[in-house]
């Protein structure tokens, strides 16, 4: 039996070998990816509401590249870009269109996690995915509840807090990345994770890549 990839959920840039799927998150504009990747206008770097012609670059792109899985990353962030209105109005463009296309949305999310719950409660029909998350397990609890995926980097050194969320996060509905972040890679935070939850990693990469063919169901082949 052929063992299940390790996959770096969200990523910026291809650095792994290709037995390790690495899911590239592409602003419009800043670069382009022939690899697995998604597409979308992050909040940091976009000052305005997205034009009827960026909207259509991203639709045609995840309707015509067989390697655009999904739209993101796109969100909400407190401390860093445009005031939160139009932030907010940027990113309801985002699940909007990802409603239309049936994608899946990876979402940013700094300190705005009220208002996200809020808008996926009364906006969202397709799967969405927090990346980065680094809370405690109560906010998780209430995440994954609402039917969110939860999108981890375990490191070495963590905090007690996110160490307890970390423990107790239900494998169906996570995921594992590096972010970019290049201290550690893909497969360390896995062998973290596997020891960290007392189970062998193998059984973890199963997991982790039925969960994966879950989420882009629309896109990523099965066969």
């Amino acid at each position: 039996m052929q063992t299940a990839p390790i996959i770096d959920f969200h990523t910026h840039s291809k650095r792994e070998s290709d037995h390790i799927i690495e899911v590239i998150s592409i602003h419009p504009g800043l670069k382009e990816s022939n690899t697995w990747h998604t597409l979308g206008y992050h909040p940091w770097w976009t000052t305005q509401l997205l034009t009827d012609v960026q909207l259509e670059l991203l639709a045609h792109q995840y309707r015509e590249h067989p390697s655009c899985l999904g739209i993101g990353e796109c969100g909400l962030d407190k401390l860093k870009g445009v005031e939160l209105p139009l932030q907010e109005a940027i990113f309801c463009q985002h699940i909007e269109l990802a409603n239309q296309l049936k994608s899946p949305l990876i979402v940013h999310c700094v300190r705005t996690y009220d208002r996200l719950l809020l808008l996926h409660k009364k906006m969202a029909t397709t799967p969405w995915v927090i990346h980065g998350y680094l809370r405690n397990h109560t906010l998780a609890q209430s995440l994954l509840q609402a039917g969110f995926y939860l999108s981890v980097a375990p490191a070495v050194r963590i905090t007690p807090v996110f160490k307890e969320t970390l423990k107790h996060l239900p494998l169906h509905q996570i995921f594992l990345e590096t972010d970019g972040d290049t201290s550690l890679n893909i497969s360390q935070r896995y062998a973290i994770f596997a020891t960290l939850r007392e189970m062998e990693q193998q059984q973890l990469q199963e997991q982790l890549f039925q969960n994966f063919k879950t989420f882009f169901a629309w896109k990523y082949p099965t066969g």
